[in-house]
Protein backbone atom coordinates (compact mmCIF):
# COMPACT_ATOMS: atom_id res chain seq x y z
CA UNK A 1 0.00 0.00 0.00
CA UNK A 2 3.09 2.43 0.61
CA UNK A 3 4.39 1.57 -2.71
CA UNK A 4 1.23 3.08 -4.37
CA UNK A 5 0.90 6.04 -1.79
CA UNK A 6 4.55 6.61 -3.09
CA UNK A 7 3.64 6.61 -6.62
CA UNK A 8 0.31 8.67 -6.07
CA UNK A 9 2.82 11.40 -4.74
CA UNK A 10 5.41 11.77 -7.26
CA UNK A 11 3.04 11.66 -9.97
CA UNK A 12 1.24 15.05 -8.38
CA UNK A 13 4.66 16.47 -8.02
CA UNK A 14 5.12 18.22 -11.64
CA UNK A 15 1.45 19.33 -10.76
CA UNK A 16 2.17 21.02 -7.76
CA UNK A 17 5.55 22.33 -8.67
CA UNK A 18 3.68 24.21 -11.43
CA UNK A 19 1.14 25.50 -9.25
CA UNK A 20 3.55 27.00 -7.39
CA UNK A 21 5.38 28.23 -9.97
CA UNK A 22 1.95 30.08 -11.92
CA UNK A 23 1.92 33.94 -11.67
CA UNK A 24 -1.33 34.24 -13.27
CA UNK A 25 -3.36 33.47 -10.17
CA UNK A 26 -3.68 34.28 -6.61
CA UNK A 27 -6.80 33.42 -4.06
CA UNK A 28 -8.22 36.43 -3.69
CA UNK A 29 -12.12 37.35 -3.68
CA UNK A 30 -13.04 39.54 -6.68
CA UNK A 31 -14.15 42.63 -5.86
CA UNK A 32 -17.68 42.69 -5.48
CA UNK A 33 -18.04 38.79 -4.12
CA UNK A 34 -17.84 37.42 -1.03
CA UNK A 35 -15.56 34.38 -0.25
CA UNK A 36 -19.01 32.58 -0.08
CA UNK A 37 -20.51 33.79 -3.41
CA UNK A 38 -21.07 31.94 -6.58
CA UNK A 39 -18.12 33.84 -8.63
CA UNK A 40 -14.52 31.69 -8.44
CA UNK A 41 -12.87 32.53 -5.47
CA UNK A 42 -9.04 33.50 -7.73
CA UNK A 43 -8.48 36.16 -10.23
CA UNK A 44 -5.75 37.47 -11.86
CA UNK A 45 -3.20 39.03 -9.95
CA UNK A 46 -2.58 41.66 -12.45
CA UNK A 47 -6.23 42.55 -13.00
CA UNK A 48 -6.74 45.46 -10.81
CA UNK A 49 -10.53 46.04 -8.76
CA UNK A 50 -10.08 49.50 -8.65
CA UNK A 51 -8.82 52.06 -11.14
CA UNK A 52 -5.30 53.36 -10.76
CA UNK A 53 -4.60 56.90 -10.71
CA UNK A 54 -2.96 59.19 -13.09
CA UNK A 55 -4.30 57.77 -16.31
CA UNK A 56 -3.09 59.35 -19.45
CA UNK A 57 -4.24 58.77 -23.34
CA UNK A 58 -1.99 57.24 -25.76
CA UNK A 59 -2.18 60.64 -27.60
CA UNK A 60 -0.31 62.33 -24.32
CA UNK A 61 1.87 59.13 -23.73
CA UNK A 62 3.23 59.08 -27.30
CA UNK A 63 3.92 63.00 -27.09
CA UNK A 64 5.65 62.89 -23.74
CA UNK A 65 6.58 59.08 -22.47
CA UNK A 66 9.84 58.64 -22.59
CA UNK A 67 11.75 54.67 -22.68
CA UNK A 68 12.21 53.24 -19.06
CA UNK A 69 9.43 55.76 -17.54
CA UNK A 70 6.67 54.32 -14.97
CA UNK A 71 3.39 55.31 -16.88
CA UNK A 72 -0.31 54.70 -15.90
CA UNK A 73 -2.29 54.53 -19.67
CA UNK A 74 -5.72 54.44 -20.62
CA UNK A 75 -6.80 53.07 -23.62
CA UNK A 76 -9.45 51.08 -25.33
CA UNK A 77 -8.64 47.64 -26.88
CA UNK A 78 -8.58 47.76 -30.76
CA UNK A 79 -6.54 48.65 -34.00
CA UNK A 80 -6.84 45.45 -35.80
CA UNK A 81 -9.12 42.78 -35.96
CA UNK A 82 -6.56 40.77 -33.75
CA UNK A 83 -6.42 42.92 -31.22
CA UNK A 84 -5.34 40.59 -28.74
CA UNK A 85 -2.79 38.22 -30.08
CA UNK A 86 -3.66 34.97 -29.47
CA UNK A 87 -1.70 32.69 -26.69
CA UNK A 88 0.08 36.00 -25.89
CA UNK A 89 -0.79 38.10 -23.09
CA UNK A 90 -0.34 41.50 -25.93
CA UNK A 91 -2.81 43.52 -27.43
CA UNK A 92 -3.70 47.07 -29.05
CA UNK A 93 -5.50 49.62 -27.39
CA UNK A 94 -6.26 53.34 -29.00
CA UNK A 95 -6.85 56.43 -27.68
CA UNK A 96 -10.26 56.96 -26.21
CA UNK A 97 -10.73 60.16 -28.10
CA UNK A 98 -10.73 58.13 -31.66
CA UNK A 99 -14.34 56.52 -32.54
CA UNK A 100 -14.36 52.80 -33.39
CA UNK A 101 -16.99 51.49 -35.85
CA UNK A 102 -18.79 50.67 -32.77
CA UNK A 103 -19.81 54.25 -32.22
CA UNK A 104 -21.48 54.57 -35.42
CA UNK A 105 -24.90 53.10 -35.33
CA UNK A 106 -24.98 52.76 -39.60
CA UNK A 107 -21.76 51.14 -39.50
CA UNK A 108 -22.43 47.17 -39.85
CA UNK A 109 -18.77 46.36 -39.29
CA UNK A 110 -17.91 43.11 -38.14
CA UNK A 111 -15.36 43.63 -36.24
CA UNK A 112 -15.69 47.38 -34.91
CA UNK A 113 -12.63 47.22 -32.94
CA UNK A 114 -10.13 47.30 -35.96
CA UNK A 115 -10.91 51.21 -36.53
CA UNK A 116 -11.32 50.03 -40.12
CA UNK A 117 -13.66 53.05 -40.58
CA UNK A 118 -10.10 55.70 -39.58
CA UNK A 119 -7.48 56.21 -41.93
CA UNK A 120 -4.27 53.89 -41.21
CA UNK A 121 -2.73 57.24 -40.44
CA UNK A 122 -4.64 58.29 -37.45
CA UNK A 123 -4.58 54.72 -36.07
CA UNK A 124 -0.76 54.60 -36.28
CA UNK A 125 -0.81 58.07 -34.11
CA UNK A 126 -3.40 57.06 -31.72
CA UNK A 127 -2.36 53.23 -30.94
CA UNK A 128 -0.12 51.45 -28.14
CA UNK A 129 0.91 48.13 -27.85
CA UNK A 130 0.76 46.48 -24.33
CA UNK A 131 2.73 43.63 -22.94
CA UNK A 132 1.33 41.94 -19.54
CA UNK A 133 4.75 40.99 -17.73
CA UNK A 134 5.88 40.13 -13.95
CA UNK A 135 7.52 42.18 -11.75
CA UNK A 136 10.83 40.89 -13.56
CA UNK A 137 9.46 42.08 -17.17
CA UNK A 138 9.07 38.62 -18.13
CA UNK A 139 5.68 37.90 -20.17
CA UNK A 140 3.31 36.29 -18.37
CA UNK A 141 1.31 33.18 -19.32
CA UNK A 142 -1.92 34.98 -19.14
CA UNK A 143 -5.24 34.16 -20.68
CA UNK A 144 -7.01 37.81 -21.37
CA UNK A 145 -10.50 36.14 -22.16
CA UNK A 146 -10.39 33.79 -19.58
CA UNK A 147 -10.09 37.11 -17.07
CA UNK A 148 -13.15 38.77 -19.57
CA UNK A 149 -11.21 40.91 -21.30
CA UNK A 150 -12.04 41.68 -25.10
CA UNK A 151 -12.18 44.27 -27.87
CA UNK A 152 -13.38 47.30 -27.64
CA UNK A 153 -13.12 46.82 -23.43
CA UNK A 154 -11.72 49.96 -22.17
CA UNK A 155 -8.82 49.59 -19.99
CA UNK A 156 -6.11 51.29 -17.09
CA UNK A 157 -2.78 49.70 -17.37
CA UNK A 158 0.08 50.14 -14.90
CA UNK A 159 3.67 49.73 -16.62
CA UNK A 160 6.95 50.57 -17.89
CA UNK A 161 7.49 52.41 -20.95
CA UNK A 162 9.44 50.04 -23.40
CA UNK A 163 12.33 51.17 -26.08
CA UNK A 164 11.11 51.07 -29.51
CA UNK A 165 11.10 52.97 -32.75
CA UNK A 166 10.32 56.36 -32.95
CA UNK A 167 6.21 57.28 -32.98
CA UNK A 168 5.50 53.71 -31.47
CA UNK A 169 4.51 53.37 -27.51
CA UNK A 170 4.83 49.66 -25.71
CA UNK A 171 3.85 49.30 -22.55
CA UNK A 172 5.49 46.46 -20.40
CA UNK A 173 2.25 46.51 -18.07
CA UNK A 174 2.14 44.72 -14.95
CA UNK A 175 -1.07 45.58 -14.07
CA UNK A 176 -4.44 46.06 -15.56
CA UNK A 177 -8.64 47.55 -14.74
CA UNK A 178 -10.96 47.19 -17.33
CA UNK A 179 -13.50 50.53 -16.79
CA UNK A 180 -16.90 49.23 -16.43
CA UNK A 181 -19.14 51.12 -17.73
Amino acid sequence: MSHRLAIACLAALPLALAACNKEETAPETPAGQSSTGSAPSTQPTWLLASAPEGAVGVQQAKAQAAAGQEIVLRGKIGGRSDAITEGAPVFLVMDTSIPSCADNPEDECETPWDYCCEPEEVKTANMATVQLVDSSGVSLEADLAAAGIKPLDEVIVIGTVAPAAEGVLVVKATALHRVQG
